[in-house]
């Protein structure tokens, strides 16, 4: 038989208290002596009496929960984030709802909504483009918001997200130094900021480095959108991939590895975000890292500072966030094109 979970009457009673004195001494009120304190927090915990978050965001203006929305749980690089996000959040003592939304702008708005009604203190998310209104919205309610990964047309809410361009231009460099003149980019999304900025900096790259037009995919959120363009750019005989994004990445190494493509060998491959799965290769995989556990960590500060007013009177305001890219370069590149001219590209 299950046992009846005990309340802050019960507390008060082991105590030999009243319910107000209990309730002071559990929120740290200094008016309870130390003594009493002490010892309503000791029959507590034999209790193992748990406060109702509801109830005690009822008698104040902090729930200590935030919301995080991330697109997928099964994605590796926003799995890591929302699990640092967390981390962070229970060192301040805070605890975090999490909620997948599926790569799907209108889960992101239902989400929005549940999460505010559920009295969080702030919210760290992943957005769409399209999803402005309802942000903006939120953000009129004075719910503290930090954007993630991902930034809105206009730039209006606090964000971190990367700054892609070194790494794209550093990759596009290392290949042209191994001697590969076609290089094929698998883009990301359009329904994202990352998905146009990283085409538009491939693009930049190329002009740079007066690369003739190169062979582009434009791809979504799926592995399977990242195997059917590798695909695709193998039969335009390219010499080299750059993913634009972890699950495009993904999808580049199966296709390559049910179609018999050596990677290092028959053609250069470039993933983005250093997960484990890209070290683990029996040709590792060179990627653009943009320090996803750094990004979360900050987030997850952002919104802290928002929700403590660490920003507020008398200090700057806080600001959005960009961090860099880095090329971290392995096997799957780092090879001379010149030494592997008997190279086979099956369709």
């Amino acid at each position: 038989m299950a046992s009846t979970a005990a309340t802050l009457k019960d507390v008060a009673h082991a105590a030999g208290v009243a319910v107000s004195t209990a309730s002071r001494a559990l929120a740290g009120n200094p008016v309870v002596s130390q003594e009493t304190s002490d010892r309503v927090r000791q029959c507590a915990e034999q209790l193992n009496y748990r406060p109702n978050a509801q109830a005690r965001a009822l008698r104040s203006s902090r729930s200590n929960i935030i919301g995080v929305t991330i697109p997928s749980l099964v994605n590796p690089y926003f799995a890591e984030m929302a699990a640092v996000i967390q981390e962070e959040a229970n060192r301040a003592g805070i605890s975090t709802i999490i909620s997948s939304t599926s790569e799907d702008a209108e889960r992101l708005i239902d989400s929005l909504h549940i999460l505010s009604d559920q009295r969080v203190d702030g919210i760290i998310a992943v957005p769409y483009n399209g999803t402005e209104d309802s942000l903006a919205a939120l953000d009129a309610t004075g719910m503290p918001l930090v954007l993630v990964d991902r930034e809105l047309p206009g730039n209006k809410h606090l964000s971190v997200a990367s700054d892609s361009s070194a790494g794209l231009s550093s990759a596009v460099a290392h290949l042209l130094e191994k001697g590969n003149r076609r290089i094929g980019y698998l883009s990301g999304p359009m329904t994202t900021s990352t998905g146009v900025t990283r085409l538009e900096e491939f693009t930049a790259a190329c002009h740079h480095f007066q690369l003739p037009e190169q062979p582009i995919y434009q791809g979504g959120y799926h592995r399977e959108d990242g195997y059917r363009g590798t695909e695709w750019l193998l039969s335009q005989n390219v010499d080299a991939i750059i993913a634009g994004d972890s699950m495009m990445t993904v999808g580049a190494l199966e296709a390559c590895h049910k179609k018999g493509i050596a990677i290092g060998h028959d053609v250069a491959l470039i993933g983005f975000d250093d997960q484990p799965i890209m070290r683990l290769q029996a040709c590792p995989i060179t990627v653009i890292d943009q320090q996803v556990a750094t990004m979360g960590r900050l987030a997850f500060s952002l919104l802290h500072n928002l929700i403590t007013d660490e920003g507020g009177s008398g200090k700057s305001p806080p600001s959005s966030i960009r961090t860099p890219t880095t090329l971290i370069i392995r096997a799957s590149s780092d090879f001379d094109r010149s030494s592997t001219t008997d190279k086979e590209v099956r369709p």
